[in-house]
């Protein structure tokens, strides 16, 4: 069967068993909303806080029943509540009609991720997304959960001990891939995780929007579909693309490639599911902590949301902590105002969160060996003109600031100063919403601006904004929805519209067509050799079938700028996967002298003995040569005369010999 029909294939299967692990267990945990003072009216909305609490609560309960149980015990879990949750009354479908809209928008989302990660193979190539570059990332997570549970050794470096990093996002598809056996790939389980999570994003955008009173009578089908919209709704990057193709006559497969990574809610979700998430459980229990008490509840209704949150915030914590350590100093700064105020249950949120979170925190401080502060001080950078680190750029950037986000968001920066600018006074309902949508983003878009991640790239700075793509998306709505057509738009407005939707479509696009000969762009390593490509699924798949499944299979790990193959593809790791394998926990020296150590073995002529001690000294059991290599290409062939177990005109793979193996 062609690669395409296998990855759509399994991909459908995904699709159909997501919602019921994660969001059917969802269920049973609105069952304990009423019991915490929260009322819940009509099935769609009993839905819309299924996804939420699913996505928010269950992922750490399933973390600490795989680490003590492995899967089954998740599924056990999942399975209860999905029972207890099942008493839901039926949806109302009867006007079909006025949901079909959404149902063709499902649609599409579900092509777009398609298009998105599933392989295209023709006549012996195999074309792949530029998503590939973090999906074995995701992709290798997910198996090493499905293969040794929680926690789990490093799969980008062979060594002792457990992998250091945030994979509460990743049960959710080990999960499908448990269930789905060969027929479903760690690849396609993530994806339909990452399709799925896309739900409970306008479920929250309709949550905050409900709780802030920011919905308008009769608005509700109008406020649904904008949203969907307004999460595809990126800058004005596309001007910047024109210039840089009018001054070098090139351009880009990504906009963003111009400043500072801000993303839509949509492609974040294509690219970044799990901060995505990890922003929507953040939301979740914030939601849940201003939620009012009921003045016939007893004491242990508040008790009740305050465990609750703390729960989501320790999803939060697992599912990225780049989020975490974002929103932190606004939660610390609010438990502070309510300990004060002798209100104590954001404290006991923070005890939950913390308690839940020690074992995290244990395999995070035992894994990561390379001992440098993940943090650093630092001016967002803006274009590539502004981007140096030098004090002079750094002060020039900080009265920037305002150009910089208001090209990246663009029509939404624009509703954002129209809410604020057209602020009347508003009714005490929905005051606490309102207040915690300002403060929440003012405080993460003062992390975003002036801290950042000094781990391989500035992923606080990229993640952490979120916050502030969320909170202009429900300013904005919350006047958009009245707006009867689209003439009624200014013309600024209207271009911004367009900018918008044409950036998001161009970096839709761009992950698969945008590439050199069929447009000017600079050399990308990724997928830049189909054939290649091609025979090493082909190899990797007969590496699972033959070798051990501990067997440490060791590729080039210098011949692209990232390792890509074995993640998407094989379930034997390498010894080293590229120069940025201290991704889970690996010193950067520990790094430089692991591929001091391993890639002569590719790049130079060495003797078969030499080249042999190497691959044991690095722990190395077989090892995998492309016509790519330039050891192979000195030769012609591959470079020993020890036979290949596995070869083709474009692999070869050999056995290490054991013998004085250290």
């Amino acid at each position: 069967m062609p690669y395409l029909f296998q990855d759509l294939f399994a991909l459908v299967l995904a699709t159909i068993l997501a919602p019921l692990i994660l969001y059917l267990p969802g269920l049973g945990l609105v069952r304990l909303l009423p019991r915490c003072g929260v009322a819940v009216e009509g099935s769609w909305e009993r839905i819309g806080w299924a996804m939420l609490l699913g996505l928010s609560i269950l992922p750490v309960l399933d973390t600490l029943m795989i680490r003590f149980g492995g899967i089954p015990a998740m599924l056990l879990l999942n399975g209860l509540l999905a029972l207890w949750g099942a008493r839901l009354r039926g949806v109302n479908i009867r006007h079909w009609r006025a949901i079909f809209p959404l149902l063709v928008a499902a649609m599409l989302w579900w092509l777009i991720c398609a298009w998105s990660y599933v392989d295209i193979d023709i006549n012996g190539s195999l074309y792949q997304s530029f998503t590939i570059l973090d999906l074995v990332k995701h992709a290798a997570v997910t198996e090493q959960i499905v293969r040794e549970g929680i926690p789990f050794s490093d799969p980008f470096y062979a060594r002792d001990g457990v992998a250091g990093y945030y994979h509460y996002f990743y049960v959710w598809p080990a999960a499908i891939r448990w269930i789905g056996g060969d027929l479903i790939s760690a690849r396609m389980a993530f994806v339909a995780t990452a399709y799925w999570a896309g739900f409970a994003v306008i479920a929250l955008i309709w949550r905050i929007m409900a709780d802030a009173a920011f919905i308008r009578p009769s608005r509700d089908y109008r406020l649904l579909m904008l949203a969907i919209l307004f999460c595809f709704m990126s800058g004005a990057d596309l001007l910047f693309m024109l210039f840089r193709f009018l001054v070098t006559h090139r351009i880009e497969p990504q906009l963003d490639t111009w400043n500072s990574e801000v993303r839509t809610l949509g492609t974040s979700l294509i690219w970044v599911p799990h901060h995505v998430s990890a922003m929507v459980a953040a939301w979740t229990g914030m939601l849940l902590l201003v939620h009012p008490e009921r003045k016939s509840g007893g004491a242990w209704q508040p008790i009740c949301l305050a465990l609750m949150a703390g729960t989501a915030f320790a999803t939060m914590f697992g599912l990225s902590t780049w989020i975490a350590i974002g929103i932190a100093p606004f939660l610390v700064g609010w438990a502070c105002l309510t300990l004060w105020r002798r209100n104590i249950r954001l404290l006991i949120a923070g005890v939950t969160a913390l308690v839940l979170s020690i074992p995290q925190f244990h395999d995070i401080l035992d894994a990561r060996t390379d001992g440098s502060f993940p943090l650093g001080i630092g001016v967002r950078s803006f274009t590539p003109f502004l981007e140096d680190d030098s004090i002079g750029q750094q002060l020039l950037r900080i009265p920037l600031l305002p150009l910089n986000y208001g090209l990246e968001l663009g029509l939404c920066a624009i509703g954002a100063y129209y809410y604020w600018s057209h602020r009347k006074g508003r009714s005490d309902r929905g005051a606490p919403t309102r207040a915690l949508l300002f403060w929440s983003t003012l405080v993460t878009l003062f992390v975003a601006s002036f801290l950042r991640s000094t781990i391989i790239y500035n992923d606080l700075g990229w993640r952490v904004i979120l916050f502030t793509v969320m909170a202009t998306i429900i300013w904005t709505l919350r006047y958009a929805q009245s707006i009867p057509s689209l003439r009624k738009l200014r013309p600024l407005a209207m271009t911004l519209l367009v900018l918008g939707l044409a950036g998001t479509t161009w970096d839709i696009i761009g992950l698969r067509i945008i590439r050199s000969p069929l447009f000017p762009v600079r050399p990308i390593e990724l997928n830049n050799a189909p054939p290649i490509s091609h025979a090493l699924r082909d190899a990797y798949g007969w590496a699972d079938r033959h070798l051990p499944a501990d067997a440490v299979l060791q590729y080039n790990p210098t011949i692209t700028a990232r390792g890509i193959d074995f993640g998407l593809y094989g379930h034997n790791w390498p010894s080293i996967a590229d120069f940025q394998a201290n991704l889970f926990g690996a010193s950067q020296k520990q790094v430089d002298d692991r591929l001091a150590v391993v890639a002569p073995i590719f790049n130079q002529s060495l003797a078969t003995s030499e080249m042999m001690a190497r691959a044991r000294a690095a722990r190395i059991d077989y090892l995998l040569f492309t016509q790519r290599d330039p050891v192979w290409r000195a030769h012609h062939a591959p470079p020993t005369t020890t036979p290949c177990l596995y070869r083709t005109p474009l692999i070869c793979v050999l056995a290490v010999p054991s013998e004085g193996r250290p």
